[in-house]
């Protein structure tokens, strides 16, 4: 077993460990994970000197929540003296200030250990960019880990990080999460601010859509990562101060559950709505109230009208952001970009359509969990599927209109909180269930995803070759 990061912590206030000498344990772990080209950039210098500071303020007495643990961060997020390239050939300056998010993290005593890689502009479910190249799965080389926060997701799935920070737009946290057997949360927009993200997580058409969240091998891992971060910054103006709540305080036996595996426009194969309904199953046992549920027929348009929100510039503000040079882009990159899946605005009517459309859809699909605590759902169609295809038997000639994720587009146009948790592990690969819970309520998330790490052994490494 992996230990977790507060059995990590245990250790280095117990003076079994020095922060040091973990530090240097996963950075061999990142030199043995190297096949997997999953690390953006790193600075070995820089993380040995500030293990010895947090050895310091532990010999010192102090206690802090992430005090000696290394941490990971997707390469879209800044941090002070590294390449912040988002997986583009585009962005050549290094920044001097970190995020928000990462002063949050060093002032609780995490070590960041290196940055991660991601799709050009995180536009891709395929973690493969012309500044770092393909990133393969932690279990198969010949498959993908997912995207966008691909890279976390290869290095927590090869043990080669102890908790690690990604992006969740359209399931760019919950796909490499189920993809490599991993707990990942998106929390509600506004829980953590992405002051310091590049490209600008609330810039152009993006609306709220894009959020900072926590990946690690366990749930108590994602809970510390995330009482971390979270909080409001006058940098992030869709930041709020909404108070996180206790998942450790959850009552299970009080909470309503629905659970569903198709959805008018994505249906689930039998592995991954094979592992829902175990997970359904599980909450009962655990004296929650369970139900199979319908979603709002409106969900049937989610993505679609996730491309058309995130498109709705018509791709000039990432566009902006870029050359021309077909030479510095992936052939995904280009097509997404110049021919989105469906469609772009081509005026202001068309532009606030779009908001309109969104904000109708993130209505409904609030009225309808207000009957419910949780629901469960399919983080997408299948598991991890070889590289450049399309999960879940859904046919290539549908790979870049991604309807096989619709259920995670679901819930980021409805503004939820939405995780991914490991319930199975079929053939050799993961299987991860979604779980949802009403806005600002990440501790039913969390709680949730307790009872199926209990149920079902949560994070298993895969056997060295």
């Amino acid at each position: 077993m992996q230990p977790t990061v507060a059995e990590w912590r245990a250790r280095l206030d117990a003076g079994d460990i020095s922060a040091r000498e973990l530090a240097a344990h996963y950075l061999d772990r990142l030199d043995g994970a190297a096949d997997l080209n999953a690390v953006a950039a790193r600075d070995d210098a820089a993380v040995l000197r500030a293990a010895d500071v947090a050895d310091v303020r532990l010999r010192a007495g102090e206690r802090a929540p992430l005090l000696g643990v290394p941490v990971t961060v997707k390469d879209m997020i800044d941090v002070a003296g590294m390449p912040c390239r988002a997986g583009s050939l585009a962005r050549t300056e290094v920044p001097g200030t970190d995020a928000a998010l990462v002063q949050r993290i060093r002032a609780a005593g995490g070590v960041v250990l290196a940055k991660t890689t991601m799709p050009e502009l995180g536009l891709s479910y395929e973690t493969d960019s012309p500044a770092t190249g393909r990133t393969v799965h932690p279990r198969d080389p010949d498959r993908t880990p997912g995207g966008s926060s691909g890279g976390e997701g290869a290095l927590l799935g090869a043990d080669a990080s102890a908790v690690g920070v990604g992006t969740d737009g359209g399931g760019s946290i919950r796909v490499p999460s189920a993809y490599c057997g991993l707990f990942g949360l998106r929390p509600t927009p506004g829980r953590v601010p992405l002051t310091g993200s590049w490209p600008p997580g609330r810039a152009g058409s993006m609306f709220d859509i894009t959020n900072a969240g926590p990946m690690g091998r366990a749930t108590t891992d994602v809970a510390t990562l995330l009482e971390v971060m979270a909080g409001p910054d006058h940098g992030d103006v869709f930041s709020h101060p909404v108070r996180l709540r206790d998942h450790r305080a959850v009552d299970i036996a009080t909470l309503r559950v629905g659970w569903y595996v198709e959805d008018g426009t994505a249906v689930a194969d039998p592995v991954v709505a094979a592992g829902v309904r175990s997970a359904a199953a599980a909450l009962a046992d655990a004296g929650a109230h369970v139900e199979q549920a319908a979603p709002p027929a409106s969900v049937t348009s989610a993505t679609e009208l996730f491309f058309r929100a995130t498109a709705a510039d018509g791709g000039e503000g990432l566009r902006a952001l870029v050359d021309d040079d077909p030479a510095h882009h992936t052939a995904q990159f280009l097509r997404l970009l110049n021919h989105p899946p469906h469609g772009s605005s081509s005026s202001a009517a068309d532009y606030f359509a779009v908001q309109q459309a969104m904000l109708a859809l993130r209505t409904d699909v609030r009225r309808w969990l207000d009957g419910y605590d949780v629901v469960l759902a399919p983080v997408c169609a299948g598991q991890a599927p070889r590289h450049e295809t399309p999960p879940g038997g859904v046919p290539q000639e549908s790979y870049l209109r991604y309807e096989a994720f619709n259920f995670t587009h679901t819930y980021s146009l409805a503004g939820l909180p939405a995780g991914s948790a490991p319930v199975a592990l079929v053939d050799g690969l993961p299987v991860g269930v979604q779980v949802i819970a009403p806005a600002w309520r990440e501790d039913l998330v969390l709680a949730a995803m307790d009872v199926l790490e209990d149920a079902f052994g949560g994070f298993t490494l895969a056997a060295p070759a």
